[in-house]
């Protein structure tokens, strides 16, 4: 199976331009949301989660205490790693099983929507990358507006990713999200049928 990495930057849209790859038949595997069921309540990660970092990230549910947890690896690198180092094989294997689910179904392209591929290097795994872009100046705007943040907590969050710029000289496909919808949709087509031909599926449903 081909397999595209789909990423950008907290608040570039890439969750918009997943949208429109949907709509043309694309099959899509939500990483976000596997690396949310990763940590669900009784699941082997949130176990190793807990042993490594305190019982105090988890809720009298059995949930985990996500807020918290953030504000404690972002604050320091090391524990950011050593979540990632806990997670990361979960997930990854969570991607597999979805491939191979997909492939099961006839699909030929799986496009992962993956928010930090470059930071988890898991372009290696993948056929092609595909950048939401915006520009640095934008993206900061955007979280600021989206998420309500100040400047300083919209700038932590930016900076706890690789990068825009660094992305978008590594990336293949570049969907440039700083101008109108209507502008990123032809994009996306555009792409979506040069994906096609690349492929040699020009005319089916991938």
């Amino acid at each position: 199976m081909y397999k595209i990495g789909l990423t950008g930057g907290i608040a570039t849209g890439k969750s918009t331009v997943v949208k429109m790859l949907r709509t043309y038949g694309a099959a899509i595997i939500d990483c976000d949301v596997l690396a949310r069921e990763a940590v669900a309540p009784g699941s082997p990660g949130l176990a190793r989660v807990a042993a490594v970092f305190g019982n105090e990230y988890v809720d009298e549910t059995g949930a985990l205490r996500r807020e918290k947890l953030g504000k404690a690896v972002f604050a320091e690198a090391a524990k950011k790693q050593q979540l990632e180092r806990i997670l990361f094989p979960y997930i990854y294997e969570a991607i597999a099983v979805a491939v191979r689910q997909w492939e099961a179904r006839g699909a030929a392209v799986a496009v992962l929507d993956m928010p930090l591929l470059f930071e988890v290097e898991y372009q290696k795994y993948v056929d092609e990358v595909w950048l939401v872009y915006v520009t640095p100046d934008i993206q900061l705007r955007r979280l600021m507006a989206r998420n309500g943040y100040d400047r300083h907590t919209a700038e932590a969050r930016i900076h706890a990713q690789l990068p825009i710029d660094d992305k978008k000289k590594a990336a293949r496909v570049v969907i440039d999200n700083t101008g109108t919808l209507a502008a990123t949709a032809r994009q996306v087509v555009a792409q979506w049928r040069l994906l096609q031909a690349r492929t040699a599926m020009f005319g089916r449903s991938v």
